[in-house]
């Protein structure tokens, strides 16, 4: 009976430790994707900032035998690698349950979403060619290797094929694996007096971001962007 007893103790220190997932299929999934390819989260009351599909539904709960409780990091962790296994790009968080007197657990449901659209690009080619047949440009126009977490380097272009925007800044290199050589990171176009430029930035979420851009003339090489008061980004020219 000791030993039974025993055994049937270890039995719900492992059971203890895992939860529960249960996926169901909405439309064809895609290719994985690497392990460490950003996967954004949403909440069902935050906007999501490109058209989507959802391809799959999913729960992470617990079992009837779980006796020992999980963190919401390892529900959010489990919800985000089976998402990059789907080929999801993003998760919209339907429901999240803390710990109560039912349970030791945290549980998740979650939509996984793929986005519908083409991201605006200019090809490589199309960058080169600018910049290699165009001498006068406008000070904003050149360069720029950026201060944020990803290490974006971007090029900004004269392009006026969008309502309102006289030039576009675009990915070289970045450490973010969902965004693209010649992908659009911000429109810009000339402000109010020289040196000043309005537009919209895009984080690495794809969330629009208003902004204003001020170049202190006569230098040209430095510029300043301010996403929020405490997340300055910080381009300089190459």
């Amino acid at each position: 009976m000791k030993h039974l007893a025993l055994c049937l103790f270890v039995i719900l220190l492992v059971v203890g430790c895992t939860s529960i997932t249960q996926y169901e299929s909405k439309a064809p999934g895609g290719p994985a994707k690497p392990a460490d390819y950003p996967i954004y989260v949403y909440t069902e009351k935050m906007k999501v900032p490109r058209p989507f599909e959802v391809i799959g539904t999913m729960h992470v709960g617990d079992t009837p035998f779980t006796v020992m409780g999980g963190s919401l990091a390892s529900v959010m962790n489990k919800l985000m690698q089976n998402a990059r296994q789907k080929g999801a790009d993003a998760i919209q968080l339907v429901t999240v349950k803390s710990p109560d007197f039912t349970t030791a657990h945290y549980r998740a449901d979650a939509n996984f979403i793929r986005f519908t659209d083409a991201w605006e690009s200019v090809s490589g080619e199309q960058i080169q060619a600018y910049f290699r047949t165009n001498t006068t440009m406008d000070p904003i126009e050149g360069i720029w290797q950026s201060s944020d977490r990803v290490q974006s380097r971007v090029a900004i272009l004269k392009n006026s094929s969008m309502s309102g925007r006289e030039f576009i800044a675009v990915i070289l290199k970045t450490k973010n694996l969902s965004w693209q050589l010649g992908d659009k990171k911000a429109d810009i176009r000339r402000g109010e007096r020289p040196g000043v430029y309005r537009g919209s930035y895009y984080r690495d979420d794809y969330e629009e971001k208003k902004v204003a851009v001020a170049m202190r003339l006569p230098s040209t090489n430095r510029f300043t962007v301010i996403i929020d008061e405490s997340d300055p980004v910080v381009f300089i020219r190459e």
